[in-house]
């Protein structure tokens, strides 16, 4: 199969696995948000989190759209 099949059908994975935070950054994150939990109830807290996690795969869908339309532009420029 190719890889643009496998992109287009969800098969494809990337060969090394993507990068995680690091542990404090992570542990800074979770720390705020228990005291926002506290704070503003949970759910609140969960709504706010739901909004973060949509905008950041909003993001990567971004910059995932971007590198293929640059991939897709070097290929041209070689034929």
């Amino acid at each position: 199969m190719s890889i643009l099949q496998d992109i287009y059908t969800d098969q494809y994975s990337p060969l090394e696995a993507q990068p995680k935070p690091p542990e404090k950054l992570r542990a800074e994150i979770y720390s705020l948000f228990e005291k926002i939990e506290a704070e503003l109830g949970r759910e609140f807290a969960e709504r706010y989190w739901n909004c973060l996690c949509d905008e950041e795969n909003f993001l990567n869908y971004a910059s995932f759209r971007e590198g293929f339309r640059l991939g897709v532009s070097l290929m041209t420029e070689l034929l």
